[in-house]
């Protein structure tokens, strides 16, 4: 069984390699000695890939998370799932009870977290600190991830209408040129996110 140590580890570690993420693209960025078109090129392609990192890093750690709050209190897996209460639900058992023969999609938190709910007692449910600002970055980070997943024309639509909203941008610009933007400030910004949402949402485990 977890333990609230365990669980702020969980936290810690997340953070820690998105600020790893972070200090190496902007190191990518700011890197003066790859000027020419080519190499510019290469930073646009692995910016890009490592903002696919962090979204990859951040569904891995919501699918942790949610299988270690589980283990802190299992009263409300046990009903939802009309679960035997006598037996000791390790992690692995509730991974296994939650995710066998399914996906679970958790990134976007207005559609799929509200699973937490029916299985995290209120005491650990993590999501309700978050700001409506960090909710929208992560949106946006989404939608940079869809085109970056099928480069789809209504994904295109979706991201430079984000782009008009967030940025004032009046045409669409490909992804690398964004996240390049002013120092890779955009960049910086959208994966610090993840962090800054890992540190509100460790606040129910203190």
């Amino acid at each position: 069984m977890a333990n609230i140590k365990t669980a702020i580890e969980h936290h810690l570690k997340f953070e820690n390699e998105l600020e790893n993420l972070i200090r190496y693209g902007l190191d990518v960025i700011n890197n003066q000695t790859k000027a020419d078109s080519s190499l510019l090129d290469e930073k646009k392609f692995l910016i890009e890939a490592l903002l696919l990192r962090g979204c990859a890093l951040w569904e891995s750690f919501l699918e942790r998370e949610l299988v270690i709050l589980v283990s802190l209190d299992t009263s409300r897996f046990i009903k939802e799932f009309g679960l035997i209460d006598k037996i000791r639900y390790d992690e692995s058992l509730i991974r296994a009870i939650l995710f066998s023969g399914m996906y679970r999609d958790f990134h976007d938190l207005d559609r799929s977290v509200s699973f937490y709910r029916k299985v995290v007692i209120d005491r650990y449910y993590p999501f309700t600190k978050l700001t409506r600002g960090q909710r929208s970055k992560l949106e946006f980070t989404y939608k940079i991830r869809n085109y970056l997943s099928h480069y789809s024309e209504y994904s295109k639509k979706k991201l430079t209408i984000e782009y008009k909203k967030q940025y004032r941008y009046r045409r669409f610009i490909e992804l690398g040129e964004f996240l390049l933007k002013a120092k890779g400030r955009h960049f910086e910004n959208l994966a610090h996110n993840f962090k800054l949402m890992s540190i509100l949402m460790k606040k129910v485990l203190r």
